[in-house]
């Protein structure tokens, strides 16, 4: 399986401990990458899955499975003394940091200000990762906007601080993707039943799973 950095760390190493448990005759090997990467390695099958974040584009050579949605948040350094933009059209006017374009954490940055419908901000830094924007962030570069999961230990040290965002607060869909093939490997079907039951608990609004096959 494979999955971007963050996504392993904060979401599936808790649900794969259960499900070693579980099915403790399944062997499982984890391979880290860009969200390319993940797309290049499941067509080639070197991955029998991928988890990331959905970009919105259809590609009928995979089957995809929403598992959730993810608050993307608004963030800051913790000794920025920066104040909460007062309306979306403000937050067009500051320096952001983000990954580069072509990444999945682009397509959700460009997006969020694409549906609020306000110019995107200064890119002040192009940074490789969401870890590496928390720390640029924690440093005063700019502002950030990331998934929350991977807030939460730099928020619990101060480093960074959540800003409310002004307007409706954007989200990302957290999916798993697979190869459309005539028979799933049975150790496959185990985890995507696995992954749909336990890896997230569902809220309301993501109660309607996209499922396929």
């Amino acid at each position: 399986m494979g999955t971007l950095e963050t996504i392993a760390a904060e979401r599936l190493a808790p649900w794969l401990s259960l499900f070693r448990k579980k099915n403790p005759d399944v062997g499982l090997k984890i391979k880290i990458g860009n969200s390319n990467e993940l797309l290049a390695q499941l067509q080639h099958g070197s991955i029998d899955v991928a988890f990331t974040f959905d970009r919105g584009q259809q590609d009928e050579r995979f089957l995809t499975r929403r598992i959730c949605s993810e608050p993307l948040v608004l963030i800051a350094g913790g000794d920025s003394q920066a104040r909460p933009p007062a309306s979306l059209a403000a937050l067009s006017t500051v320096t952001f940091v983000a990954t580069e374009t072509g990444c999945v954490y682009r397509h959700l940055f460009d997006t969020a200000f694409a549906e609020a419908q306000i110019a995107a901000p200064s890119i002040v830094t192009e940074a490789d990762s969401i870890a590496t924007i928390i720390r640029l962030v924690a440093s005063g570069t700019g502002y950030g906007l990331v998934p929350r999961l991977a807030v939460g230990p730099a928020a619990a040290r101060g480093d960074v601080v959540e800003l409310p965002w002004p307007g409706k607060p954007p989200a990302a869909s957290l999916v798993m993707m697979w190869r459309r093939r005539r028979v799933q490997p049975p150790a496959l079907t185990l985890l995507l039943q696995s992954a749909s039951q336990e890896l997230s608990p569902l809220r309301p609004a993501d109660a309607r799973l996209r499922h396929a096959g």
